[in-house]
């Protein structure tokens, strides 16, 4: 009866390394993932209030917000990469955006999106999961961010 048992901890043990490494790597992508997603909403944090802190009422506000959010360290993935598509938008109500506003002197909000970051996947790629996953990050500010409600 012994004799038919060698062998089963071989088998046991190589079943169990299997999974372990399989979640090792699960953990590293989320990792990655969770720590390119927190890059990309600090940036868009400070992105955002940079940008609203320049809005003056004017054209030139405008353009100081924009050229003030260029010239942030736009860069993630441990600071691989930077940002591609930086999407600067404005309102004067938090309700309708617009990246061209007609009116400055009514701009109170900015809101910035960085929306197409991508992570490479290293090990869920192994097992049928993606190539990429898509981390995008969304922020707005106010131009006076406390006002008293009558």
């Amino acid at each position: 009866m012994r004799k038919s048992q060698k062998g089963f901890v071989l088998i046991a043990m190589s079943v169990a390394m299997l999974l372990m490494l399989a979640l090792v790597g699960m953990a590293f992508d989320f990792g990655r993932i969770y720590i390119a997603r927190n890059e990309a909403q600090i940036f868009t944090d400070a992105a955002a209030l940079v940008a609203a802190k320049k809005l003056d009422g004017s054209a030139s506000g405008i353009d100081a917000a924009r050229a003030a959010v260029m010239n942030l360290p736009n860069r993630w993935n441990l600071g691989s990469q930077y940002f591609e598509h930086v999407i600067i938008e404005f309102s004067a109500d938090s309700k309708e955006w617009s990246t061209q506003p007609e009116h400055p002197e009514l701009l109170a909000y900015t809101r910035i999106t960085a929306p197409k970051n991508d992570v490479e996947i290293t090990f869920l790629r192994a097992v049928g999961g993606p190539d990429t996953f898509t981390v995008p990050a969304r922020s707005a500010a106010a131009v006076n961010p406390v006002r008293l409600v009558e």
